[in-house]
């Protein structure tokens, strides 16, 4: 992993930004480091505050200190994922009600009702989602749908559905506002940068090894046919 980051802990972060506009920031680039690792073919081995890093005191610099790669089986594959965002979930419900440290599974599956009191308004339909439901849904992505549905229907208000409406909500660049992707991947590329040279050394590994064997057995084959020249 790359060194040269000042890091804190996420307990220790949560103690000093504990606004909501802070916490749904942080919580939006965790799920997006989170996104990240999974597509790079892995998945958090140690889920918890202490062992999650924000560097540099950003809230788009996270980092998952314990990995851990990804069953190569598909339906195993798909289950440590969705054991990742529920965990993932789960933290965020704990953090928002400041029950982390006694919150558990069952208990909250159970009691998600009690806990909507604590949970942005906007958020209440993805945590019960993915809590109660089982929901395999990465937040970056609801946030997404959320932002573009937001728009879609902020642009049907100002114009009636209609060009007028339209034309208020388009950048500069002929883009229609607020439907470009959430991401964050220069920034995870950076900070997990191990990971691509981990699979880079797979790769390495798996060529090299069976070039060296077959260039081994064409130098045993051409040495023998040299020697039974002279015999």
């Amino acid at each position: 992993m790359h060194n040269s980051y000042e890091s804190v802990s996420l307990d220790e972060w949560i103690s000093i930004h504990s606004s909501e506009e802070e916490l749904r920031s942080l919580f939006l680039n965790l799920d997006l480091a989170l996104k990240y690792i999974h597509e790079h073919g892995y998945c958090v081995e140690i889920f918890h505050p202490s062992v999650i890093e924000v560097l540099d005191n950003k809230s788009d610099h996270i980092r998952f200190r314990k990995l851990m790669e990804l069953s190569k089986d598909f339906g195993r594959r798909r289950e440590m994922i969705k054991e990742d965002i529920f965990h993932s979930a789960l933290i965020q419900i704990g953090i928002y009600s400041n029950s982390l440290k006694y919150l558990r599974p069952d208990f909250l599956k159970e009691n998600f009702d009690s806990f909507i009191q604590f949970i942005p308004n906007d958020d209440v339909p993805y945590y019960r989602g993915v809590i109660q439901r089982g929901a395999s849904v990465y937040y970056s992505e609801y946030a997404s749908e959320k932002r573009n549905r937001d728009y879609a229907s902020l642009e049907n208000q100002l114009g009636d559905g209609g060009e007028a409406g339209h034309h208020q909500l388009v950048k500069s660049n002929g883009r229609s506002a607020g439907f470009e992707p959430i991401t964050n991947d220069k920034i995870n590329d950076s900070i997990y940068r191990q990971i691509n040279g981990l699979n880079d050394s797979a790769f390495v590994h798996t060529l090299i090894i069976p070039t060296i064997v077959i260039f081994s057995l064409f130098l045993f084959a051409l040495l023998s046919w040299i020697i039974s020249c002279f015999i």
